[in-house]
């Protein structure tokens, strides 16, 4: 059992691998899914899907939530590797985002979906009320 484990272990060196650069950078959402209401003191699950334009872009559940009073900024993450071939297909990847309710206020959730002409972050924007 030993031998093998040694054997599996030594066989992965970094030679095996391609070094190549990447960059991280905000990826546009799609969609999101909300309650019509939440009820103060409970967690929710807001669902966000993403597309990703090709094989080089990955999404490994990194983003930002921003808080802005009672604005929630969110933008998703994604790894971009770059000098690799590509294909073309478009991925689309869905993912959850934990949320407490520990505000009376409505929730407004601004989801990001990328720059406008003048260079100005675009958003998709749900406001939900709290009972």
């Amino acid at each position: 059992m030993i031998v093998a484990l040694t054997m599996s272990v030594s066989s992965c060196s970094k030679d095996n691998y391609e070094s190549h650069e990447f960059r991280l950078e905000p990826i546009n959402i799609v969609s999101a899914e909300l309650p019509d209401e939440f009820d103060y003191g409970r967690r929710y699950r807001i669902g966000v899907t993403i597309e990703l334009p090709n094989s080089c872009y990955f999404y490994y559940d990194q983003y930002e939530y921003i808080y802005d009073g009672d604005t929630r900024l969110i933008y998703p993450i994604v790894h971009i590797d770059e000098g690799i071939s590509c294909n073309q297909q478009i991925t689309e990847i869905k993912f959850s985002i934990p949320v407490q309710v520990l505000q009376k206020e409505p929730y407004i959730f601004k989801f990001y979906q990328g720059k406008d002409a003048d260079g100005e972050d675009t958003f998709l924007t749900i406001e939900v009320p709290v009972n």
